[in-house]
């Protein structure tokens, strides 16, 4: 009896211990587990991950940082439509503290894991400390297996690769047998784009034009906004006047055609006509030196225009008058141009006379002139 007593009371004490160690414990699966040959064994150092989207992870996968396995998933549990992990990290390994974290896989059809690498654009700064925490806006995740075969099969479908054996079977209808003019293209391509490469600076400098331009625009924006302002009631009067323009291009086109017609009737006259003027008018432009001279005499015959103020004074007129009787102008024009049948006919020394003596009448020929005395003059 007392045996018996006793086997209770030591049964009884080893279930309270029993119960009071799995109340003391936590179980989240079979994957809560420790694995042996994971890369994290004794003290590690616990740092918590939020990701939007955990897919198919699961626990106990492994954390990498430079493709170098730095510990392991220890809890994965769900928050606020997320996921938070529990990673174990070897205190060894020097992580920087601003580090992201992204889902990843081995290969299409491979495990998971999760990635710790420092954002493109970043540099490392301080290590990633025991209880430290990845927040959400540093977590991404690459194209799982799903997507990209979704992706493929979209690829696959509905993007055309179907026509390509249609476009590659066109191309080779084009090109075949035009093997040298292709030749020849991309010759002539080559060369286009070795004079584009030698016209750089000029279009460098035709884009720093159009940059200035750009700019002078853009400081006279308002001026232009005040052109255009003061310009819209002018396009409004044109809008409201279209009909009459319109009729009005109707009639320039049709008096045109009248022009032509009339032009194309009288073609052969006007011809004539503009030959006819042709020797006037060569001779108007030979005499053009002397055509404004003799403008300025003709309407103030004899004086020229520039004179008639000081040749013309009220009621009389002065006259400036110059004479050319050298030897040589008078035997030249003068009597140069008598004729000389009516030169062999007078003789000088029979007809002189005295100017002072002679008579005003008319003289008798065969001698010379004489005239009476007067008023008791002397002969």
């Amino acid at each position: 009896m007392t045996n018996s007593i006793r086997r209770s009371a030591l049964t009884a004490t080893v279930l309270v211990g029993v119960v009071a160690a799995a109340a003391g414990c936590r179980f989240d699966g079979i994957n809560s587990i420790g694995l042996p040959g994971n890369a994290v064994g004794g003290d590690t150092h616990e740092v918590t991950v939020e990701l939007a989207d955990i897919q198919n992870l699961v626990g106990n996968s492994p954390v990498k940082a430079n493709n170098v396995i730095v510990g392991n998933i220890s809890h994965i549990t769900g928050d606020n439509w997320g996921a938070e992990l529990t990673l174990e990290l070897d205190p060894q390994a020097e992580i920087p503290a601003n580090v992201g974290a992204k889902l990843a896989q081995t290969s299409v059809l491979g495990s998971q894991y999760l990635e710790l690498t420092v954002p493109p654009g970043e540099d490392a700064v301080g290590l990633l400390a025991d209880g430290d925490v990845i927040p959400l806006d540093r977590t991404s995740q690459y194209p799982s297996t799903e997507e990209v075969l979704s992706a493929l099969a979209l690829v696959l479908n509905g993007s055309g690769l179907q026509q390509i054996r249609t476009v590659t079977s066109e191309l080779n209808r084009v090109l075949g047998g035009r093997e040298e003019s292709l030749r020849s293209l991309f010759g002539n391509l080559e060369e286009f784009v070795g004079g584009v490469d030698q016209q750089r600076e000029d279009i460098v400098r035709a884009i720093d034009g159009l940059d200035r331009l750009g700019a002078e625009l853009a400081s006279q924006n308002q001026t232009i906004d005040r052109g255009i302002t003061s310009i819209e009631p002018a396009m409004q009067i044109l809008d409201e006047q279209q009909k009459q323009l319109t009729t009005m291009l109707d009639d320039v086109g049709r008096f045109g055609e009248v022009a032509t017609e009339v032009l194309e009737s009288s073609r052969e006259d006007l011809d004539a006509n503009l030959r006819s003027l042709q020797p006037v008018l060569s001779q108007l432009a030979a005499a053009g030196d002397h055509l404004p001279e003799a403008l300025k005499i003709a309407g103030t015959i004899p004086f020229p225009v520039t004179t008639t103020q000081r040749a013309v004074r009220g009621d009389y007129m002065n006259l400036f008058l110059t004479l050319d009787v050298s030897a040589e102008t008078v035997g030249g024009k003068v009597l140069g141009s008598i004729p000389l049948d009516e030169l062999a006919g007078l003789n000088p020394a029979r007809q002189a006379v005295n100017p002072l003596l002679a008579p005003t009448g008319a003289t008798t020929s065969g001698g010379p002139a004489t005239s009476a005395p007067q008023n008791g003059a002397p002969r």
